[in-house]
């Protein structure tokens, strides 16, 4: 707890070397803890304490919740989030903290279009109500929302993972992981809510309630945009009779979401702001990075707008292979391909931020893959970048943690799962 307690009030992103030394060493302590101590009622517990340690913390590392209240102010006044750029609006309007937040968010959040989803401006929406000059108000109301997701991911994982005859003691790396506690709860990064709509998907898909499935699917992908790569997966295990209702049900439901915002000129900034992420956007790449590498030393430029033109084209072969040209027709299959698709994706990405990997942790504990518990104390190394007032990716950081993943990735591929050791004695010998 301590450890946490120093990432929320003592450690700058600008410290870099305790930065990390702290958060790694977080990783080492809880698999002690878990292989010597932990219970069920224990992990709870103590997840709900380390959680807490950052009910008053600002967040440092990140500056995203500062669009997230701007964005849920201007609804407020009866603007589209989608429409305008805060650079754009900045002088006609007028909220409480408004120039705080738009000096605070940063260039690149002041300069371009929002792209948090439906679901999550709702939520927005709501925690601006809260806003009267303090920031620390709708952060409280933010929070109290999170932890509530938290809870019910819990105990919905623990369902999931009792039914496919799972220890629910594996929870403990989902639950207390520092990367889901400092960058869901700590800053605000809204996956841990959408992975809990996600596992309520889940299990009424496995159960071949589509229409269910369908519904809470349509809210995860209504906080954020990723869930959506996954939904074929299950056109094998459904059927196609069910599996149309599965996705009529997602598409019904996601216009209802979506029409409160919908114009023409939403839909045109909203497409323009994802293709960015493919096009403009460069952080904590892999194989992005080595291309990039050869790019300039052949074109002498970056190439990342033509590299980012077929990416959306790899990403779709990827979504066929693991779902229309694998069996999965059982739970392993599917969960086995879901974190094959996403890993792929993540590898080929320009962009991979810390948060990003929360993704990957149940799938691989779901699976017995211990390479996204390896790659969710990894990827925080990328924090090494910040420096005081530059941004300067660190090569040294970054190949370590890739050739830590990559090793780890293949090993497991080829030779054999490590996950089911994370509890045994003799991990390191196994």
């Amino acid at each position: 707890m301590f450890g946490f307690y120093l990432l929320s009030f003592e450690l700058q992103r600008t410290d870099t070397l305790s930065l990390l030394l702290t958060f790694s060493g977080l990783f080492f302590l809880l698999w002690f803890w878990i292989r010597n101590f932990s219970t069920l009622t224990s992990i709870f517990l103590l997840g709900i304490v380390c959680r807490l340690i950052f009910w008053n913390h600002i967040p440092t590392l990140s500056q995203d919740f500062y669009r997230f209240i701007w964005d849920g102010n201007i609804q407020l006044l009866g603007i589209n989030p989608y429409r305008y750029t805060p650079n754009e609006i900045i002088n006609l309007i007028d909220f409480p903290s408004s120039g705080i937040l738009y000096e605070k968010m940063g260039n690149l959040s002041n300069n371009h279009y929002s792209n948090y989803p439906p679901i999550s401006q709702y939520l927005f929406q709501f925690i601006a109500y809260f806003n009267r000059g303090d920031i620390l108000q709708p952060i409280f109301a933010l929070r109290i929302i999170y932890m509530f997701g938290e809870l019910f991911l819990f105990f919905g994982a623990k369902v999931l993972f009792e039914h496919f005859k799972i220890p629910s003691i594996n929870i403990a790396w989902y639950f207390l992981n520092p990367l889901v506690i400092v960058e869901g709860f700590g800053n605000l990064h809204g996956e841990p809510l959408m992975i809990t709509f996600t596992v309520f998907s889940w299990l009424y898909c496995f159960k071949k309630k589509p229409l269910l499935g369908g519904f809470f699917m349509t809210i995860a992908v209504g906080t954020k945009l990723l869930p959506l790569l996954l939904t074929p997966i299950f056109f094998r295990y459904l059927g196609l009779r069910k599996f149309l209702i599965y996705s009529f049900s997602l598409i019904i439901f996601s216009c209802i979401l979506w029409f409160p915002f919908l114009s023409e000129e939403m839909i045109k900034n909203y497409t323009q702001t994802i293709q960015l992420w493919f096009t403009t956007f460069e952080f904590n790449g892999s194989i992005y990075n080595i291309i990039r590498a050869i790019g300039y030393e052949i074109k002498g430029y970056n190439i990342i707008r033509q590299l980012g033109k077929i990416t959306p084209f790899i990403t779709i072969l990827f979504v066929i292979i693991f779902s229309l040209l694998r069996a999965n027709f059982t739970y392993k299959e599917i969960y086995k391909n879901m974190l094959l698709l996403l890993s792929c994706y993540f590898f080929i990405a320009t962009t991979v931020h810390p948060w990003y990997i929360i993704n990957l942790i149940l799938l691989g504990l779901l699976t017995g893959y211990f390479f996204p518990i390896l790659w969710s104390m990894t990827v925080f190394w990328s924090y090494s970048a910040y420096g005081f007032n530059v941004v300067e990716e660190k090569i040294g950081y970054q190949l370590v943690s890739y050739v830590l993943v990559y090793g780890c990735f293949f090993f497991e591929m080829n030779k054999r799962r490590l996950g089911k050791h994370l509890h045994k004695p003799n991990f390191f010998g196994a």
